[in-house]
């Protein structure tokens, strides 16, 4: 007998015209919905939105509708759907990085339940709650869960009609690293859990059995503990599978160890280079970064094959109007070939934001904008304006359609056809966003 149907929604960003951002698939989906259906009880009915490419069934009742939120855009998107939900009578529960960090008050408007934490403790407790008919208004965190005693996501629940080729699977949770910016490192506060390699392939085995052998493994930084990526990358190697995930520079220096990811099965690796400036490392704790031997990382890299992807910032305090030409020359010189940047967020909740708020220098709290793509905030060494043209123009001039080829005209890492139609597939869709204003990554 069904205890009630749950609609859990992962809602798109909004636009410049604060219009929902929709296009055709879904690139790259999240884990946090799968992960949340396969930790719901079988007597509930549950259906995963990608809202990003697929319509939200506002007609159907549900009991419970679940929202999560991803940045600025994304919660206030997650507002505006659970104040229509609350109208039409559903129970409407919200949680995740950006609801935890944000101020309680502003969610309570919206939300009748407000998770906080990570949601392998409070959701469990929630629905018994929600059966028993005891709901409390919030559900604290009382114990980090344990990461190796998760089930395998429910990929079932995607619809394969919304979504591309790419699956999501977690290795690692966290990072251990103090990045000031962060709201990874502030929500998991700087904790680093690795999951059981059996369980790692198992839910490798899940995600393919979904249809796809094209992996993206969500960590926020799978390279930190190198031990544990041997053995890993060892496991994968039999999976034959093809996959791509997030970072530290620092493995650019073990030639094993990227020899073994790319037999694995490794494609593209994503690094948070930041900045090219001493001082703006300093202005965000990220000093163990090395900008003199950025190149020499990435070459190194690719010379195993393994191509680049780079997250940079602006509007750090050691940024001056050259930022802007110095960077498109860095990342055209080093032929980057997925590269992502963002004006510095201070995001609600991590040290960057209380330090620049404690300075007075956030003028504007419209957290819309909080997407990266904003200047919220008066920057050291230029004007806010000059920092947002500067951002976008940059973006432009990079994304152009003769610096796309390029940059990937000669790469030289060892992709093969598909992955490189990949990557100009991305570059071609950011480009696009880029024209319409959408600050790329962020869908």
């Amino acid at each position: 007998m069904s205890s009630g149907k749950i609609l859990l929604i992962s809602p798109t960003g909004l636009d410049k015209n604060n219009q929902p951002i929709i296009q055709r698939k879904t690139y790259l989906p999240g884990l946090t919905m799968p992960q949340l259906a396969a930790i719901t009880p079988s007597e509930f009915h549950v259906r995963c939105v990608s809202e990003t490419s697929e319509p939200i069934p506002w007609n159907e009742h549900w009991d419970i509708v679940g929202l999560t939120g991803m940045g600025g855009a994304g919660v206030i998107r997650a507002y505006q759907i659970a104040d229509e939900f609350r109208k039409k009578g559903s129970l409407v529960v919200m949680g995740g990085i950006a609801i935890t960090l944000f101020d309680e008050e502003m969610t309570r408007e919206h939300a009748d339940v407000i998770i906080k934490g990570e949601a392998e403790d409070t959701w469990p407790r929630f629905l018994g709650d929600f059966k028993r008919n005891e709901i409390k208004p919030t559900y604290e965190m009382e114990q980090v869960p344990d990461i190796c005693s998760f089930p395998p996501p429910a990929y079932e629940k995607f619809n394969r009609k919304y979504y591309g080729i790419w699956r999501p699977v977690q290795a690692t949770r966290g990072c251990p690293f103090p990045c000031t910016f962060c709201s990874i490192s502030t929500f998991f506060e700087r904790s680093y859990r690795k999951r059981p390699i059996e369980q790692v392939v198992r839910d490798v085995r899940a995600a393919k059995a979904s249809g796809s052998k094209y992996l993206a493994f969500i960590d926020d930084n799978i390279g930190v503990d190198f031990a544990y990526c041997k053995q890993l990358w060892e496991a994968l190697i039999p999976e034959k599978i093809i996959w791509i995930s997030q970072c530290s520079l620092q493995i650019a220096q073990h030639d094993e160890l990227l020899k073994l990811a790319y037999k694995s099965g490794c494609r593209i690796l994503s690094f948070g280079v930041e900045t090219l400036n001493e001082e703006s490392l300093t202005h965000i704790d990220k000093e163990w970064n090395d900008p003199i031997n950025y190149s020499k990382s990435f070459a190194n890299i690719r010379k195993h094959g393994i191509d680049i992807s780079t997250e940079m910032i602006l509007g750090l305090d050691g940024d001056d109007e050259h930022v802007f030409e110095r960077t498109f020359e860095f990342l055209m010189a080093n032929k980057i070939s997925v590269p992502r940047m963002y004006i510095l967020t201070p995001v609600p909740g991590t040290p960057m934001f209380e330090s620049l708020e404690a300075e007075g220098r956030i003028f504007d709290y419209d957290y819309k904008k909080y997407v990266g793509g904003a200047a919220v905030f008066e920057p050291k060494k230029m004007s806010a304006e000059t920092l947002q043209n500067g951002y976008w123009n940059l973006y432009k001039k990079l994304y152009a359609t003769s610096n796309i080829f390029k940059r990937l005209r000669t790469n030289p890492a060892k992709l093969g056809l598909f992955m490189r139609g990949f990557v100009l597939g991305t570059n071609l869709i950011y480009q696009n966003h880029i024209k319409r204003g959408i600050t790329p990554g962020i869908v």
